[in-house]
């Protein structure tokens, strides 16, 4: 996602005429029309805003609004000067790259939309004044990369051809080395959090989800009864679902279609909606389709589906899901297609991504997850499926990466298409095995469609706080704590609860498990030894230091013992 950092000011390192006639040139060369100098504009404007302000002021309200909007008149000037106004706000909008059409928005989205707008225009202004001390802020996302070398125990178990280099770009092909893989990081100092300039608003609150699905494509039970018979969010699929059979094509050995290489298969990157179009056209050719998710869940309280990557017998497509969030439900008319195959593996969390995000929902899954199960696979990872189906050794050096990173680097968009690309090869070397292994019957293949199915019909749940929320993390900690350290510990979960929730960031943001724990166990009298606790000190802790020094001292109060009532 591109960071705009507005137009650029008088650089500080042009040379300064030194004599005093030199004020007089710059007023001449200031080109504004209409206005001999930049004062004569400042003055020029702050008069016009409170002009403005002052009138405005003098509207009626209320009641005397609604009395005044009974005469003709008023209506129409009313609207006039309105569509004069949203038309100077959209021209502002536009000028300075906020993206959203401020007009076709009901009242309280267009606040929202003018609010982001003053934010996007104050940090413009910050940049260029900035830029003028001197200060010049990079508006590029600085990419950090760190390696994480493989554990060794002992020096027995020492590879003498590993050697873990430092951070190096990896190379996207059949690997024959045997050294021990090395994870990276791939992280960015400045990545702008992609939520804020989403156009739905993000509910963190504790109420049920509620799927946004606006039109349901391949319907057998009309949306419209959907929504009036639903009860706590009801999957609008699941109808369709209970009564899928599997095309009998589907249900018959094939000869695999060998994949393409990278380098013969063309990769298109889709982020706008004319692209999106487009994709979607080329989609509905073909009867399967291989399809994965990248996700990002530290910098957001119920995470973010960051990319798709889409795979057919002749092209890859990584979608910029960030960007086409409030768009891509539109893939509904092949994703809930009975007679398109959805390839993927593991699709457990996938499913309900889909939903959470892009209103996405999927009817005939083929999972190869749950066929390897079927098959008694030593290992049911897609790593073990690449190497054991296209002798492909899997590329998992960025599998920590931070997929809101935009532009997306070369490394994560070779990456992410390598997760999809071999997959429909794969579904139809399994579909066969399938087959083998129950003598030619189709039993074993249908019953791993329909755990497939069955993991469509799953629900996106959002995460609940509850009395014994506190609890998980104390039994997963195995320490015994008093009923101060209890108390403390109950306290400090619902408020990282309650401050991720607002500010839409993970409880492991706010106050990672083992620091909470930390606090809670040694209950420090003073503010200073909250923070000895926690390295590094997460920003949340020292901002709300006060309130969590508060909490402490109120633990510290407690009875040691916790009195039980015995009620008869």
């Amino acid at each position: 996602m591109d960071v705009n950092s507005g137009k650029k000011a008088p650089s500080v390192d042009s040379p300064e005429p030194s004599t005093s006639s030199s004020n007089e040139t710059k007023e001449e060369e200031f080109t504004l029309p209409g206005y001999k100098s930049l004062d004569d504009f400042i003055k020029t404007c702050t008069a016009a805003l409170v002009q403005s302000t002052q009138l405005s002021n003098k509207l009626p309200s209320k009641d005397n609004w609604e009395y005044y909007m009974t005469f003709n008149s008023f209506q129409k000037t009313m609207k006039s000067e309105g569509t004069n106004i949203l038309h100077t706000v959209t021209k502002i909008l536009s000028n300075q790259k906020v993206k959203g059409n401020i007009s076709q928005r009901d009242m309280d989205e267009q606040l929202d939309l003018v609010v982001d707008a003053n934010d996007t225009i104050l940090e413009h202004v910050a940049n260029n004044l900035d830029e003028m001390d001197g200060i010049r802020r990079n508006p590029e996302v600085e990419l950090i990369e760190a390696a994480i070398a493989p554990t060794i125990s002992g020096s027995w178990n020492v590879n003498k051809q590993m050697v873990v280099p430092n951070v190096h770009r990896p190379n996207h092909g059949n690997h024959s080395s045997t050294a021990a893989p090395t994870v990276r990081l791939l992280t960015a100092k400045n990545i702008e959090r992609p939520q804020v300039k989403f156009k739905d608003r993000l509910d963190n609150s504790s109420a049920p989800f509620e799927p946004r699905i606006k039109d349901k494509p391949n319907a057998l039970k009309p949306l419209s009864i959907l929504l009036e018979m639903s009860e706590n969010g009801d999957h609008p699929y699941e109808y369709e679902l209970d009564r899928f059979k599997s095309p009998e094509d589907q249900l018959k050995k094939v000869k695999p279609t060998i994949y393409k290489s990278l380098e013969e298969t063309p990769l298109f990157m889709v982020g706008r909606p004319e692209e999106l179009a487009d994709m979607a056209a080329d989609l509905a050719k073909y009867s399967e389709i291989a399809v994965d998710l990248e996700h990002h869940s530290y910098r957001t309280f119920q995470g973010i589906t960051c990319l798709m990557q889409i795979s057919t017998r002749d092209t890859d497509y990584i979608i910029d899901t960030l960007e086409l969030r409030d768009k891509l439900h539109c893939l509904n008319d092949v994703f809930t297609n009975p007679s398109v195959v959805k390839v993927f593996h593991g699709a457990d969390h996938d499913v309900e991504w889909l939903q959470r995000d892009l209103s996405v929902y999927l009817v005939n899954l083929f999972d190869t997850h749950q066929a390897a199960k079927a098959l008694n696979f030593p290992h049911l990872s897609l790593a073990y499926l690449l190497q054991h189906y296209c002798k492909v050794t899997a590329n998992k050096q960025y599998q920590l990466a931070d997929w809101r990173i935009r532009p997306l680097p070369k490394e994560l968009r070779n990456y992410a298409r390598e997760d999809t690309h071999y997959l429909l090869y794969i579904y139809d070397t399994m579909k066969n095995a399938l087959l083998d292994a129950a003598n030619g019957k189709t039993n074993i293949l249908e019953s791993v469609l329909q755990q497939s199915t069955e993991i469509c019909k799953k629900r996106y749940w959002k995460p609940i706080l509850t009395e014994d929320s506190h609890m998980g993390v104390y039994r997963h900690s195995k320490k015994l704590f008093d009923n101060q350290q209890m108390f403390a510990l109950k306290e400090l979960y619902r408020w990282r609860d309650k401050v991720a929730r607002e500010e839409d960031e993970s409880i492991g943001f706010i106050l990672p498990n083992h620091m909470m724990l930390q606090i809670a166990d040694t209950l420090p009298r003073e503010m200073q030894g909250i923070l000895a606790c926690c390295n590094p000190i997460p920003t949340t802790v020292r901002k709300n230091l006060v309130n969590l020094h508060q909490i402490v001292l109120k633990a510290r109060e407690q009875p040691l013992t916790k009195v039980v009532k015995l009620t008869w």
